[in-house]
């Protein structure tokens, strides 16, 4: 009897560094492997590519790839041509910005798979009213929550102070992660002993030298580089409030993995960050400094609103973003698309 087991190969830009696109590859991995699929999963930036590759692709249903502007480069670089059927998703600096910028660079890239999958309604709608696509070759998957098992033997060394902020973040310019120190500067004037921490992996230098310089000046800023993915729920759990400032987003996994440890969310008012915050219902949202500084002083001034806020985040998650749900969508997606064997 043939094997039945559903057979894929995830490409992804990163798998072994804490960041966006490593989170969502380890959490479908996860999920998958927990499904019985097989999968094989290639960080393509990161990953030699070898013979095996190319062995289990050949053997493979379907390929599916993460970011399409990052996997066009590379295998433009390495002249990987796919014969297999194949799924893209596609996150926020891709959709944003690669597709902006040279549409025509991706065009055979996009309009040769078997379906595109977003995390929002919004960048679905984008891409089919802006650049085309059709509205049934876009899916929207929301993403969910994933926390590996702690297996990491790091000593975690968080500050002291209330209310205590952390923003999840490599340090990228899109992340824009000293936005916030003029308003929790003025909101140190009602709690001095506030702290704010940064969390994330060191991706630019210039980013970099701005918050050492910013360190210099405040003292209650703090800076961490990255940490394991498993140890990341004892952050949020540390947390008063977690912050995201970015000017774009796909769908940030740090507020939905905050939601669901009870902390809640105050975020700046851009697509992605909307498909999941609900002003004043689940989390705050922000378009200026001023209003960035009223939501932080209304959670920390008034329990109640922070209680209900914390209550709705964690309902929104356990109703909206389970990897149950998600990965069902994609095993679907799979036995759509995938090769039929002859």
């Amino acid at each position: 009897m043939a094997d039945s087991t559903l057979k894929i190969v995830f490409f992804t830009p990163y798998y072994h560094q804490n960041r966006g696109n490593s989170t969502t590859a380890r959490r479908i991995h996860h999920g998958l492997s927990e499904r019985d699929v097989s999968i094989s999963v290639f960080a393509y930036e990161e990953e030699p590519l070898t013979q095996k590759i190319y062995e289990d692709m050949e053997n493979a249903d379907v390929l599916h790839i993460l970011h399409f502007a990052r996997f066009a480069k590379w295998s433009e670089k390495h002249k990987v041509h796919i014969q297999k059927p194949y799924i893209i998703t596609s996150g926020g600096t891709d959709i944003n910005h690669s597709l902006e910028e040279n549409k025509e660079r991706y065009a055979s890239l996009l309009n040769q798979a078997k379906a595109i999958t977003v995390f929002t309604d919004d960048a679905k709608d984008f891409l089919v009213q802006k650049h085309g696509f059709k509205d049934d070759f876009i899916h929207v998957i929301p993403q969910s929550v994933y926390f590996p098992e702690s297996i990491s033997s790091e000593k975690l060394s968080l500050p002291t102070g209330y209310p205590k902020l952390l923003l999840p973040a490599g340090l990228r310019p899109v992340k824009d992660v000293l936005y916030a120190l003029p308003p929790i500067e003025k909101l140190i004037n009602d709690y001095p002993d506030t702290v704010f921490l940064i969390l994330g992996a060191n991706l630019d230098e210039k980013v970099h030298e701005q918050l050492k310089l910013a360190q210099k000046k405040y003292d209650w800023l703090e800076y961490s580089p990255e940490i394991d993915l498993s140890n990341m729920k004892h952050v949020y759990q540390w947390a008063d409030i977690v912050l995201n400032t970015s000017l774009s987003e796909g769908q940030p996994t740090s507020l939905l993995e905050a939601m669901s440890e009870h902390t809640p969310v105050v975020a700046r008012f851009i697509s992605g960050n909307k498909s999941i915050v609900r002003h004043e219902w689940n989390g705050m949202l922000f378009q200026t400094e001023d209003e960035l500084y009223v939501s932080l002083k209304q959670l920390v001034s008034d329990k109640a609103f922070y209680h209900t806020i914390s209550q709705n985040g964690y309902q929104n998650v356990k109703e909206h973003h389970m990897i149950e749900k998600e990965i069902r969508k994609y095993i679907k997606l799979y036995e759509q698309k995938k090769e039929r064997k002859k």
